[in-house]
């Protein structure tokens, strides 16, 4: 019955809604590329003190290591008629204390045929990048999970048939638009979702712009397991202050939601917070395992009036067993598309605590990005 209801509520506002028309005849004809092409080449260097107490410290006797890695990232897309071909590589070298890996993978690549202005659909592998969290999504059922180091990061999708519906509205209601999400999952096809019980995924998203709100909510149906729902939100309370959340429940009792704020003052200081919880501890291998998080971050441009120069801090903490992670750095923008990033790092807590038992104590990272 629930199954029901979820799907009417996503899908019967599409029925009722008013068409909106909209003519290209005054529009003037713009000589476009068939191709654009952008990307980045990374870099970095990371000396790190080791945690003698820690589980992971190696036998042998050694207080510290080297880190490098090199990333290479290159979108093309190739524009057809109603037709766009999407390609995303990424290629990435890492060496940790000698131990050395490299791979290649295809990120995305997709083909999408926009039909008119409604109705468009995406074939291939793709990430959509469900939920409005920075750091944490509670609601991305089929996103893999960002890298609170590195949350705008590339990351890679998953194969899959995709359908979108979008429609242009007068009055409250601005947008609305729907997305029908069909997932393959085998042992060889997107075999992060796969178990001996796992059986093909289907999962829905209704989009709304109601005045100046954004609401999306969304469901996710897989008949040998448990159904996921959510939905998220993100408003403006002024311009220069903006609060979002998200809220996902699975039919087996689990549910997480995560509640945060974005706040520019005058002085261009960006303030970002993010409540996370969850109502049952998960593996340790992942980031934001345990129930309770609060995490905070503070970016001021052009400190000191030192042009293309930004000063920032971030702190993770664990409301559970209160460790936390600090990291304070410096970016530097005014070569032309290269940015110089440089920050320090410290895990804090007790020798049982999540960061405090973590093998690395201080981080000394340098990066290098050049983007074309």
């Amino acid at each position: 019955m629930k199954r029901v209801f979820l799907f009417w509520v996503l899908v019967s506002t599409l029925v009722f809604a008013n068409d909106y028309e909209f003519s290209f005849d005054e529009l003037e004809t713009i000589e476009t590329k068939s191709y654009e092409y952008s990307g980045y080449i990374e870099g970095e260097y990371k000396y790190q003190t080791l945690n003698k107490n820690s589980p992971l410290y190696p036998s042998k006797n050694k207080n510290s290591q080297n880190s490098y890695f090199t990333e290479l990232f290159f979108n093309y897309k190739y524009f057809l008629d109603k037709y766009t071909f999407n390609l995303d590589l990424l290629s990435n070298y890492e060496n940790i204390d000698q131990n050395e890996e490299f791979q290649t993978i295809i990120s995305q690549g997709f083909i999408n045929y926009k039909y008119n202005e409604n109705h468009q659909i995406y074939l291939g592998k793709k990430t959509p990048k469900w939920g409005k969290g920075y750091y944490i999504n509670p609601i991305a059922f089929i996103d893999r999970k960002k890298d609170p180091n590195d949350p705008e990061g590339a990351r890679e999708g998953f194969t899959q048939i995709n359908y979108q519906y979008n429609k242009v509205l007068d009055g409250s209601l601005k947008n609305i638009s729907f997305d029908a999400v069909y997932l393959k999952v085998t042992k060889d096809i997107n075999d992060y979702f796969y178990n001996e019980n796992d059986s093909d995924i289907l999962a829905f998203k209704t989009y709304f712009l109601y005045n100046d709100v954004d609401i999306d909510l969304v469901y996710l149906y897989n008949s040998d397991n448990e159904d996921k729902f959510g939905f998220d939100f993100s408003t403006n309370i002024q311009s220069n202050f903006e609060i979002h959340g998200e809220y996902g429940i699975f039919d087996d009792g689990y549910y997480s939601y995560l509640l945060g704020l974005k706040y520019l003052t005058e002085s261009e200081l960006t303030i970002l917070s993010e409540f996370y919880y969850q109502n049952e501890v998960q593996s340790n291998s992942t980031a934001f395992w345990d129930k309770k998080y609060f995490v905070n971050s503070f970016t001021q441009k052009e400190p000191l009036d030192i042009l293309y120069t930004s000063l920032y801090y971030k702190n993770i903490f664990n409301i559970n067993d209160k460790s936390h992670q600090n990291k304070v750095g410096i970016l530097y923008s005014g070569i032309k598309n290269l940015d110089i990033d440089f920050s320090i790092s410290k895990n804090i807590g007790n020798d049982i605590s999540e960061y405090g038992k973590k093998l690395v104590d201080e981080n000394f990272w340098l990066r290098l990005k050049y983007s074309f």
